[in-house]
């Protein structure tokens, strides 16, 4: 099994509409701030990665405090499109744990794991 696109999102509008679905409480201020920083290109490197069989530039944003409230998104662009890989959450300063349902099947970013910031 290889590392897929999970969710595709034509603007950041929609990304948040459905992304909030999966977020809950304070993480959806996180969520929207993480989502600020991606579309502003702020985000930070996760590493080349194979994803839907072509090697991308993988990228996280992450908001909140670890421990508390804190949403990371793992994603690329492909154009304008944004591509989500995996959503998590600061284990640590620089750990994520996985989202159950938004993660990958295995590594690098593997549902329920606690990853660094280029995956397990």
């Amino acid at each position: 099994m290889a590392t897929v696109t999970l969710k595709r999102y034509t603007s950041q509008s929609a990304a948040q509409e459905d992304l909030k679905k999966h977020v809950e409480g304070s993480r959806l201020t996180n969520l929207g701030q993480a989502l600020n920083a991606a579309y502003d290109g702020k985000g930070k490197d996760s590493g080349k990665h194979t994803v839907d069989g072509t090697v991308v530039q993988v990228l996280h944003a992450s908001a909140g405090k670890a421990g508390v409230s804190s949403v990371t998104l793992f994603y690329f662009f492909q154009g304008s499109e944004f591509r989500l890989v995996a959503l998590g959450e600061h284990a640590s300063s620089d750990r994520y744990t996985i989202d159950a349902d938004l993660g990958q099947e295995e590594a690098p970013f593997r549902r329920k794991k606690t990853v660094g910031p280029g995956g397990e």
